[in-house]
């Protein structure tokens, strides 16, 4: 699975030959996502994530997932979470966008009292690479705290860098790839997407 990803992330990040093509914020995406904590746990299952367009510079996003984190007694634990959010985008080239997104995400976690909330900022650049390759790259700042403060406290948030792309095998249908990095946490996604 990671050669695979792998694979994908290369083919965005070093085309032969960048050309211009439209970028779509109307889409649907699901696939296996995996993220490795360096403290004390690992977790993997699937997300899905829906955009629409609202507009030539807006739109609105939605995600949900369902993830088994094991832990380092070698038992087990679920995660559901559920997101919203909304972003601007603007051209700054033939091919290339400039996003900012901010988004709240919320996850129920077995073994952990009161639900996890998540805030997050990003910007980065999105940009048709070939005409059937595009990528991005985003920097960003989350801040994740529960009802009674024992994840992570409002105030000591992270910063953290994403990098994905997508190989489109026609208008519509297209292979994403994505891992998002921060202090202690890798997070990796792979998965269709069908663009509207």
């Amino acid at each position: 699975m990671k050669r695979i990803l792998l694979a994908v992330l290369a083919a965005a990040v070093f085309p032969l030959a960048a050309q211009a093509d439209d970028l779509s914020y109307t889409f649907l995406q699901a696939g296996y996502s995996y993220a490795h904590n360096n403290s004390n746990s690992d977790s993997h299952g699937w997300s899905g994530t829906g955009s629409a367009a609202i507009g030539p510079n807006f739109d609105i996003f939605g995600d949900g997932s369902r993830t088994s984190r094991s832990l380092p007694n070698d038992d087990s634990s679920h995660v559901n979470g559920w997101g919203l959010g909304g972003g601007f985008h603007t051209p700054i080239a033939g091919n290339t966008d400039f996003v900012g997104d901010v988004s709240y995400h919320q996850s129920e976690i077995t073994g952990v009292n009161g639900d996890v909330n998540n805030y997050a900022g990003e910007i980065g650049v999105r940009s048709a690479l070939a005409p059937q390759v595009e990528g991005w790259v985003y920097a960003g700042y989350s801040d994740a705290h529960n009802d009674t403060g024992n994840i992570d406290r409002s105030g000591n948030g992270k910063f953290f860098g994403k990098i994905g792309g997508q190989f489109k095998f026609n208008k519509n249908w297209g292979l994403v790839g994505e891992v998002q990095a921060s202090s202690g946490l890798q997070q990796y996604f792979i998965g269709p997407r069908y663009s509207f």
